[in-house]
């Protein structure tokens, strides 16, 4: 990874861990506490709220923010770090609605990113957050197969999927290979408490499914009454 003219690999690590990046705990990981699953797995479980729940949802557009398109682009993206994650089961995105949404546009990008060259693109990354220019903007993506970074976003969450430890957040999921972690398709059978912004909203046979990235999540209920999401087809 190169940094980008304004920045250095060394600073974007410091700001990171001056951010107290703790390895599955932290602020911004205390909600997983509330599982009494066995540590990193997170399997479907009580069913007393989820008939419910599940079936009052149905299209949550009306949680969604404004995107900002290729003709009203953004002027920079914005991380409402301010906001503290607050549960929610009608909104699938709760955790990752402070972060820029999947396809929105903007014009500029914090100074510190980092440059990935990748499959003969150029990407940009931001605190967990990839982008790729298009003219003269950037939008957000779903990072491809493959890319690799070299720190752990900020709130990051380990999960395993038999038995194997994967990193996720916002909607991507890593591979810890050496220093390095590596972006990979989303293993089937992980479940996760929230999706990313940007998330479709899909209806089969009065069940409610997700798609986003082009994987496909069904909503469960665990032990603890939530409401999470499990990969069921994978991109």
């Amino acid at each position: 990874m190169n940094r980008s003219p304004n920045g250095n690999r060394n600073n974007d690590i410091a700001r990171n861990n001056n951010r107290n990046r703790n390895d599955d705990r932290g602020n911004l990981n205390n909600n997983r506490n509330r599982n009494n699953n066995s540590p990193g797995i997170n399997r479907g479980g009580n069913n007393n709220r989820g008939n419910d729940d599940l079936g009052r949802r149905g299209n949550n557009n009306n949680y969604r923010r404004n995107m900002y398109t290729r003709e009203r682009p953004g002027y920079r993206p914005v991380y409402r770090y301010d906001r503290r994650p607050v549960y929610s089961h009608n909104n699938p995105g709760w955790r990752y609605n402070y972060l820029p949404m999947r396809n929105s546009y903007f014009s500029t990008l914090p100074s510190t990113y980092i440059n990935i060259n990748f499959g003969g693109f150029g990407y940009r990354y931001w605190d967990g957050v990839f982008y790729r220019p298009y003219n003269n903007l950037f939008t957000v993506i779903a990072p491809p197969i493959g890319i690799f970074i070299n720190v752990l976003p900020v709130g990051y969450s380990r999960i395993y999927v038999r038995d194997y430890p994967y990193y996720y957040y916002n909607g991507t999921f890593y591979d810890q290979r050496g220093n390095d972690y590596y972006v990979v398709s989303p293993p089937e059978g992980a479940i996760v408490e929230s999706l990313p912004e940007g998330y479709e909203t899909v209806v089969i046979d009065g069940e409610t499914y997700y798609t986003i990235d082009g994987a496909q999540y069904r909503p469960v209920v665990v032990e603890n009454g939530e409401i999470w999401y499990e990969v069921i087809k994978a991109n």
